[in-house]
């Protein structure tokens, strides 16, 4: 269930620490806004695969049903404008399938989404991680 009280709770567990209660992150830190913005990743395959496969979201402590419930929420409550361009619920084997599989360079990965974003005309939350490397 997107709306679940175990989500939030999970999302202010695991999530929370970094991008904020709000959503809203701390740019300046290298940790992007999730507000109309991560509705845009889950739009598509390769960001979908992206937030699962992010060291936050991969690495934590939750089960892949736990995550995938997580991802839905965010976007429902973060994004829920940009839920209607293409998104469909996480579900456990899909996280299952991707999690295990760690990225060379998160920063790199996340800049060519970026880039294929703006393509259709939308913009990613601003993300400054890696912009130096």
């Amino acid at each position: 269930m997107v709306h679940s009280t175990a989500a939030y709770k999970d999302y202010m567990l695991q999530c929370a620490g970094c991008h904020r209660y709000d959503g809203t992150g701390v740019a300046r830190n290298g940790v992007p806004s999730f507000r109309n913005s991560i509705g845009l990743l889950a739009a598509l395959p390769q960001g979908r695969d992206y937030m699962i496969r992010v060291p936050g979201a991969a690495q934590s402590q939750l089960s892949n049903a736990e995550l995938a419930n997580v991802l839905n929420w965010a976007v429902m409550q973060f994004s829920p404008g940009q839920a209607g361009l293409g998104f469909r619920l996480f579900t456990a084997t899909e996280v299952g399938a991707s999690r295990q599989q760690r990225f060379d360079d998160v920063a790199r990965v996340r800049r060519a989404l970026a880039a294929r974003i703006a393509e259709s005309g939308h913009h990613l939350a601003p993300y400054t991680f890696g912009k130096n490397e």
